[in-house]
């Protein structure tokens, strides 16, 4: 009597944890594409507006550098907010700035499309809020998710984000016709409501899971389960001297810093490669970045299959897979095939890469000061990158695409090798500070 009673109890949680995952998954990819495509409408709108301007790629990197200036103040200063408040909130009214400033700025479209500095000062707005947003996720989905679901949404994510990718310059091209000039960022605004409406539903999803009997019902643990008393919170101060003092993570922020640096320059430079250095049309140059996009497809759903241990292996070949494919491209670029190929091997390796050391930060570190934890350890990363960005636009103008990339490639390569050194010690190590009171799940 005893058996039949639990049997249809063991056949229902069966059933409905994939059902609830499969569900999840499908109103998350449609959240990633509405925000993705939203974002590629005001990038493509903010840099074609800098470059039909002056005609120097030097202006298109001065606006990123500009926004990457922004997005440190906001990893260090929106950090501690996060750990104090709730991440939800600050998520809904991003969504809500973002819809005011597009809608702002579209309807100034005029003023802004004839002043450089108004493109700037736009785009650092912008950049801003979202990156206040993506903190205000990344803080998150850790307290709401068990590690291997955690890997497979931020490997799904990275997939369907990269998907949309290739949709975003079809979408920007037929909104530029029907909205020209800068008004096309109302569409962005409308994306970014339904992009609102759809967290709301992811919330809703995850609020109706099955409750999971294990210790490890979220992937860092109960917010407040480490960094001490939540009594007195933990300074920024004593964060960032933790992080210094522990080899580990001075290792990791090193490594993270410059393998950031060379794929950030790389992704954002491609379209200069390839137009300048590889003397393509606009809309030659834009097909092939879709390749790029192909591998980056394939990077996401890499990440999501290899789970919570395949995160270490993964930081150690993909830098070298995105170096093959930087240099692929510069060098071997003329041949259609070759620089598809390099394209390719570039996005599967970037992809990878990025969403793999997130996934470090996000499972290793402190939960209850993650946003301050991974504010620090992002606003040092923006830095160097930011001035590798802005550097790499005039070089691009002085010396060309080709030196630029072999420097990159190189150091992607080194970056490689570094990781291969990243040891189980060091593994450990990330997750024994004098911060965390219980070890991390890895």
């Amino acid at each position: 009597m005893t058996s039949t009673t639990e049997q249809p109890q063991e056949h229902t949680t069966r059933f409905n944890a994939p059902r609830w995952l499969g569900l999840l998954l499908v109103v998350l990819a449609a959240l990633v594409l509405a925000r993705s495509l939203s974002e590629g409408i005001y990038d493509i709108a903010f840099a074609n507006l800098a470059l039909d301007l002056t005609g120097a790629v030097s202006t298109v990197g001065l606006v990123y550098c500009v926004g990457y200036g922004v997005e440190v103040v906001a990893s260090i200063v929106a950090g501690p907010l996060l750990d104090r408040g709730n991440p939800k909130s600050v998520l809904v009214v991003s969504y809500l700035v973002k819809i005011g400033v597009f809608a702002l700025i579209g309807l100034g479209s005029s003023f802004l499309s004839s002043h450089l500095w108004a493109i700037v000062v736009a785009a650092a707005a912008v950049d801003l809020v979202h990156h206040i947003g993506e903190m205000a996720l990344f803080v998150l989905l850790p307290r709401l998710l068990d590690a291997k679901t955690l890997v497979r949404v931020q490997g799904i994510s990275g997939s369907v984000r990269s998907a949309s990718e290739l949709i975003s310059p079809v979408v920007a091209g037929g909104i530029i016709v029907l909205l020209p000039g800068s008004q096309g960022l109302l569409a962005a605004a409308g994306l970014q409501v339904l992009a609102l409406i759809l967290f709301i539903a992811f919330i809703a999803v995850l609020s109706r899971r099955p409750a999971i009997p294990n210790e490890d019902t979220v992937a860092g643990g109960e917010p407040g389960a480490d960094a001490g008393s939540s009594d007195e919170p933990v300074s920024r101060r004593t964060v960032a001297k933790t992080i210094v003092a522990s080899r580990a993570w001075r290792r990791f922020a090193v490594f993270h810093s410059l393998s950031v640096l060379a794929l950030s320059t790389v992704i954002l430079s491609l379209l200069s490669l390839m137009r300048d250095t590889l003397d393509m049309s606009a809309a030659r140059a834009g097909s092939f970045l879709a390749c790029s996009t192909i591998g980056a497809i394939i990077g996401g759903l890499i990440v999501a299959k290899a789970g919570p241990d395949g995160i270490y292996p993964s930081m150690r070949w993909s830098p070298a897979v995105a170096g093959a494919g930087a240099l692929i491209a510069a060098f071997l670029g003329q041949s259609q095939g070759l620089l598809a190929a390099g394209l390719i091997l570039f996005g599967l390796g970037f992809t990878v890469y990025l969403r793999s050391a997130g996934l470090v930060v996000q499972l290793r570190a402190p939960s209850a000061i993650l946003g301050t934890w991974d504010g620090l350890l992002d606003a040092v990363i923006r830095v160097v990158s930011a001035a590798a960005i802005l550097a790499t636009g005039f070089l691009f103008d002085h010396v060309g695409g080709r030196p630029v990339y072999l420097v990159l490639g190189a150091l992607l390569f080194l970056m490689a090798g570094l990781w291969s050194g990243f040891g189980k010690q060091d593994r450990d190590g990330l997750g024994t500070t004098p911060l965390h009171t219980a070890p991390s799940r890895s």
